[in-house]
Protein backbone atom coordinates (compact mmCIF):
# COMPACT_ATOMS: atom_id res chain seq x y z
CA UNK A 1 0.00 0.00 0.00
CA UNK A 2 1.24 3.50 -0.82
CA UNK A 3 2.17 5.91 1.95
CA UNK A 4 -0.87 7.88 3.04
CA UNK A 5 -3.28 5.31 1.61
CA UNK A 6 -5.58 3.16 3.71
CA UNK A 7 -8.23 0.64 2.82
CA UNK A 8 -10.91 3.02 4.09
CA UNK A 9 -11.72 5.85 1.64
CA UNK A 10 -12.71 8.26 4.43
CA UNK A 11 -9.25 7.80 5.98
CA UNK A 12 -7.25 8.57 2.81
CA UNK A 13 -4.53 11.09 3.70
CA UNK A 14 -3.92 13.97 1.28
CA UNK A 15 -6.51 12.85 -1.27
CA UNK A 16 -8.11 15.90 -2.84
CA UNK A 17 -5.73 18.28 -1.07
CA UNK A 18 -5.10 21.28 -3.32
CA UNK A 19 -1.54 21.64 -4.59
CA UNK A 20 0.36 23.74 -7.11
CA UNK A 21 0.44 21.09 -9.84
CA UNK A 22 -1.28 21.75 -13.14
CA UNK A 23 -3.13 18.67 -14.38
CA UNK A 24 -3.26 18.01 -18.11
CA UNK A 25 -6.13 15.74 -19.13
CA UNK A 26 -5.10 14.16 -22.45
CA UNK A 27 -7.32 11.19 -23.30
CA UNK A 28 -6.65 11.90 -26.99
CA UNK A 29 -3.10 10.55 -26.47
CA UNK A 30 -4.50 7.01 -26.36
CA UNK A 31 -4.96 7.04 -30.15
CA UNK A 32 -1.22 7.64 -30.57
CA UNK A 33 -0.22 5.21 -27.83
CA UNK A 34 -2.32 2.51 -29.48
CA UNK A 35 -0.62 3.03 -32.83
CA UNK A 36 -2.66 5.59 -34.75
CA UNK A 37 -0.48 7.91 -36.85
CA UNK A 38 2.77 6.19 -35.82
CA UNK A 39 5.45 6.35 -38.53
CA UNK A 40 6.60 3.20 -40.29
CA UNK A 41 10.05 4.60 -41.09
CA UNK A 42 12.37 7.61 -40.93
CA UNK A 43 11.12 9.77 -43.80
CA UNK A 44 8.10 11.90 -44.65
CA UNK A 45 6.95 9.19 -47.07
CA UNK A 46 6.99 6.72 -44.15
CA UNK A 47 4.91 8.98 -41.94
CA UNK A 48 7.66 10.64 -39.87
CA UNK A 49 5.82 13.70 -38.55
CA UNK A 50 9.03 15.67 -38.09
CA UNK A 51 9.90 15.22 -41.77
CA UNK A 52 6.41 16.13 -42.99
CA UNK A 53 5.67 19.11 -40.70
CA UNK A 54 8.03 21.57 -42.48
CA UNK A 55 5.96 21.32 -45.69
CA UNK A 56 2.77 22.27 -43.84
CA UNK A 57 1.59 25.76 -43.02
CA UNK A 58 2.57 27.00 -39.57
CA UNK A 59 -1.04 26.64 -38.40
CA UNK A 60 -1.54 23.12 -39.79
CA UNK A 61 1.85 21.93 -38.53
CA UNK A 62 1.61 23.71 -35.14
CA UNK A 63 4.91 25.44 -36.00
CA UNK A 64 5.66 28.45 -33.81
CA UNK A 65 9.06 29.43 -35.29
CA UNK A 66 11.22 28.47 -38.27
CA UNK A 67 14.94 28.88 -38.70
CA UNK A 68 17.46 27.89 -41.35
CA UNK A 69 18.27 24.52 -39.73
CA UNK A 70 15.56 23.89 -37.11
CA UNK A 71 11.95 24.70 -36.32
CA UNK A 72 9.93 24.90 -33.09
CA UNK A 73 6.63 23.04 -32.97
CA UNK A 74 3.93 22.37 -30.39
CA UNK A 75 3.38 18.72 -29.58
CA UNK A 76 0.13 17.31 -30.98
CA UNK A 77 0.13 14.84 -28.06
CA UNK A 78 1.56 16.99 -25.20
CA UNK A 79 2.87 15.54 -21.96
CA UNK A 80 2.25 18.85 -20.17
CA UNK A 81 1.21 22.45 -20.74
CA UNK A 82 3.75 24.27 -22.89
CA UNK A 83 5.19 21.05 -24.39
CA UNK A 84 7.26 22.41 -27.27
CA UNK A 85 9.84 20.68 -29.45
CA UNK A 86 12.80 22.10 -31.35
CA UNK A 87 13.44 19.86 -34.35
CA UNK A 88 16.17 19.87 -37.01
CA UNK A 89 14.94 19.84 -40.61
CA UNK A 90 17.49 17.16 -41.46
CA UNK A 91 16.43 13.73 -40.20
CA UNK A 92 19.20 12.28 -38.04
CA UNK A 93 19.18 9.32 -35.68
CA UNK A 94 21.19 11.00 -32.94
CA UNK A 95 22.00 14.50 -31.69
CA UNK A 96 25.72 13.86 -32.30
CA UNK A 97 24.99 13.62 -36.05
CA UNK A 98 24.02 17.31 -36.21
CA UNK A 99 26.63 19.61 -37.73
CA UNK A 100 27.87 22.81 -36.09
CA UNK A 101 25.32 25.24 -37.54
CA UNK A 102 22.44 22.84 -36.77
CA UNK A 103 23.63 22.37 -33.19
CA UNK A 104 24.07 26.11 -32.66
CA UNK A 105 20.63 26.97 -33.99
CA UNK A 106 19.00 24.16 -31.99
CA UNK A 107 20.59 25.56 -28.81
CA UNK A 108 19.54 29.11 -29.71
CA UNK A 109 15.94 28.07 -30.44
CA UNK A 110 15.80 26.13 -27.17
CA UNK A 111 16.94 29.21 -25.27
CA UNK A 112 14.45 31.45 -27.10
CA UNK A 113 11.64 28.96 -26.46
CA UNK A 114 12.41 28.99 -22.75
CA UNK A 115 12.23 32.80 -22.69
CA UNK A 116 8.90 32.78 -24.57
CA UNK A 117 7.35 30.03 -22.43
CA UNK A 118 8.46 31.72 -19.22
CA UNK A 119 6.92 35.01 -20.38
CA UNK A 120 3.68 33.34 -21.49
CA UNK A 121 3.14 30.93 -18.60
CA UNK A 122 5.34 32.06 -15.73
CA UNK A 123 7.13 28.71 -15.75
CA UNK A 124 9.51 28.25 -12.82
CA UNK A 125 11.53 25.50 -14.46
CA UNK A 126 11.91 23.40 -17.57
CA UNK A 127 12.51 19.76 -18.44
CA UNK A 128 14.65 19.59 -21.55
CA UNK A 129 15.15 16.22 -23.16
CA UNK A 130 16.52 14.74 -26.36
CA UNK A 131 15.20 11.73 -28.20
Amino acid sequence: MLIGMTSEPEQQIGVGTPDAFQRLWTPHRMAYIQGQDKPSGPGAEDGCPFCSIPAKSDEDGLVVARGEHVYAVLNLYPYNGGHLMVVPYRHVADYTELDGPETAELADFTKRAMVALRAASGAHGFNIGMN
